[in-house]
């Protein structure tokens, strides 16, 4: 018994030890050498919400001392902007971008992003990858229909879209976010675009709420400020986890499903810095930051934190489409038109 204890031990200090050395190898990359050189990274994003930036921060900086990573948070909208002022005006301030795909995709028509195969780059989906290594999806997010189970009973709940259209809805007892116009243009599309702007005009006699934000629209379901809401589902299932009276539909057709790629300036003041966030930001270690907060990831070797968000479980998904991101303006502007949305959602 006392030699199996033994061998037991041995092993285990022995896998410690191999473990430690993967990790230090990869902390001493020439990449990685190179990017503490150049000490800082500059990220500029449209990621916000719970903890997640300060997590990804902190344990970058604690994995690759003594680089710093510098993070400037901006709508989607207001990033693309702010990238296009600064390339029209010569400046290349930054080095990695993030944002959801309806913007991401207008990037190349303002500046050039680097060609570049994390080593994950292949555990990603195929759909959810540039097949010429210019991003990966770092998380997802899945829109559909949510509801206050205090105040719907379970055999009332709205689990399909049309549903939304019965009269028990019409009368501000629909929460919807003013900034989902992606999910706007994801719905046309995805049921054509008559009979997808026609269920929005129909919708828009429903005379639903209009909030600013997913994260607030779903914190005021939550508060009972109305019953129902379109809304982001892992913001349900974080709130459902901590107790809160709220539910979700996996069965809506369709659900759109938003990717947020992630890519590197050509033109990046810290390059093998970027290189180097964007591996961890693509790695298990990183993908384990989004799916903890709720987030869906399109790598292999990342299960979901939150089993009913698995893309295996939806139903009826519309993938993220190229066409949407091409008419973004078109959406933007009907989705505001048709619910009255001032703009600016002010």
């Amino acid at each position: 018994m006392k030699v199996f204890a033994s061998r037991v031990l041995l092993s285990a200090l022995a896998l410690t030890l191999a473990l430690t050395g993967i990790a230090r190898a990869q902390s001493n990359t020439p990449i990685a050498d190179s990017a503490k050189k150049e000490g800082e990274v500059i990220w500029y994003g449209s990621l916000t919400g719970g903890t997640i930036v300060a997590r990804i921060i902190k344990t970058f900086e604690d994995k690759y001392p003594p680089i710093k990573v510098k993070y400037l948070r901006m709508g989607g909208a207001g990033l693309i902007e702010r990238i296009r002022s600064e390339a029209r005006a010569g400046k290349f301030l930054w080095d990695i971008a993030t944002s959801e795909y309806v913007q991401f995709f207008q990037l190349p028509k303002h500046v050039t992003l680097a060609k570049y195969f994390t080593p994950e780059f292949q555990r990603f989906a195929p759909a959810h990858r540039d097949p010429n290594g210019i991003w990966v999806s770092v998380y997802g997010a899945i829109a559909t229909i949510a509801w206050n189970t205090r105040m719907v009973k379970p055999a009332d709940a709205p689990r399909d879209w049309k549903n939304l259209l019965e009269p028990k809805w019409k009368g501000k007892k629909i929460g919807l976010p003013a900034e989902a116009f992606q999910w706007y243009g994801g719905m046309v599309a995805y049921l054509g675009d008559k009979a997808g702007r026609e269920y929005m005009q129909a919708l828009a006699q429903q005379d639903p709420q209009i909030q600013q934000g997913y994260t607030n629209t779903s914190n005021l379901l939550v508060a009972g400020e109305f019953p129902v809401a379109v809304i982001r589902a892992h913001r349900i299932e974080l709130a459902r986890a901590k107790g809160a009276p709220v539910d979700w539909s996996a069965e809506a057709n369709p659900i759109v499903y938003s990717i947020h790629p992630v890519g590197i300036s050509e033109k990046a003041p810290h390059p093998n810095a970027a290189r180097l966030f964007y591996d961890f930001l693509a790695s298990v270690e990183g993908q384990g930051l989004f799916t903890e907060e709720g987030f869906t990831s399109s790598h292999s070797g990342v299960k979901p934190h939150f089993p009913r968000l698995s893309l295996d479980r939806i139903k009826n998904p519309a993938p993220p489409d190229v066409k949407v991101s091409e008419r973004i303006q078109v959406w933007l502007k009907e989705h505001q038109q048709t619910f009255h949305i001032p703009v600016g959602g002010k």
